[in-house]
């Protein structure tokens, strides 16, 4: 395993209790005696060493995912899966693959995992929102966007719902981004807060009860591409638009996060009546939509303010 930079200064510090401005100075020190010629995170990992530090102790423990950095290896991570995309075909150069991709999150945050082996994405067939992953041997990147990833190819390992594992409450990210509508960007996690003005009619699409995934309606049988034929479930998509006084944005909910705002609500009167001028705290991500040209968020939870977070924002 490949320790980055902030992750050897992390350990310095719990292990040996100086300060990080203690520590910078021994590192700049060993740079200047060795003339620049190793590295920043090598200048480390000797002053680690130095100090009688273990920075590989414990190696294959899964690490949470507000600890995952960007350039390490055979990164270990349990997580609850959040969202899955669809899988693409890439071209580049002469060759040619496919790729999945799924959001998973613990209770320190949500990070995306990229498959490039074709094994894997096979198996990204059996994998439902809610499962638990345990994912083994991978290695993290930034993307272009500035956000951490984790790329899985031939060496890594998926592990759907292994036994003696959970996770209750996922966080969207980190740390807490509450964010203005006016102050959102593209492709950022945020979490806002603010009043439901608007609810359009509810749609639903019938899906598979094993994997979730849409079905394709033969005659009065409804079949799945992995299962075949399978009892229909109902699933909700709700769209809102959501204002914080700054603003208003359009927030689509899927699957479970519609439900609780539709609470088996059939009649779109009664879900009005019931979701209109409600106060929400909203996670997801903001997407740009491309026909509308406008950003919108994908909504991942939703929760029900404490009456201090809405006096306390009454009061800003």
């Amino acid at each position: 395993m490949i320790l980055g930079y902030e992750t050897i200064i992390n350990k310095i510090i719990d292990t040996t209790g100086l300060s990080r401005q203690d520590i910078e100075v021994k590192i700049n020190q060993k740079l200047k005696d060795l003339q620049d010629l190793i590295s920043r995170e090598g200048a480390a990992h000797i002053i680690a060493n130095e100090l009688n530090v273990k920075l590989f102790d414990n190696l294959n423990r899964s690490l949470k995912v507000n600890q995952v950095e960007a350039g390490l290896n055979s990164v270990n991570l349990i997580a609850k899966v959040i969202n899955i995309y669809e899988i693409k075909t890439f071209h580049k150069e002469n060759r040619q693959g496919r790729i999945g991709s799924i959001l998973v999150g613990d209770e320190t945050g949500a990070i995306r995992l990229v498959v490039w082996d074709e094994k894997l994405i096979e198996l990204i067939k059996d994998i439902k929102q809610g499962d638990i992953l345990k994912i083994n041997n991978s290695y993290s990147k930034q993307n272009n966007n500035g956000f951490k990833e984790l790329h899985l190819g031939s060496k890594s390992q998926i592990i759907i719902n292994p036994e003696n594992e959970t996770i209750q409450e996922v966080k969207i990210n980190s740390s807490s981004n509450r964010k203005q509508i006016n102050d959102v960007n593209e492709n950022e996690f945020v979490e806002l807060f603010g009043t439901i003005v608007q609810v359009f009619e509810p749609k639903y699409y019938n899906s598979c009860n094993v994997c979730n995934k849409k079905l394709m309606q033969e005659g009065e049988l409804f079949k799945c591409p992995e299962h075949g034929n399978v009892p229909p479930k109902k699933v909700p998509i709700l769209n809102i638009f959501f204002d914080d006084g700054t603003g208003n944005i359009r927030a689509v909910l899927f699957r479970d996060q519609a439900e609780k705002l539709i609470l088996n609500k059939t009649n779109f009167e009664e879900i009005k009546k019931e979701v209109l001028g409600k106060q929400l705290i909203l996670k997801g991500k903001i997407n740009k939509n491309e026909l509308f040209n406008r950003l919108e968020i994908v909504v991942n939870n939703i929760e029900e303010p404490k009456p201090e977070i809405i006096l306390a924002e009454m009061q800003k």
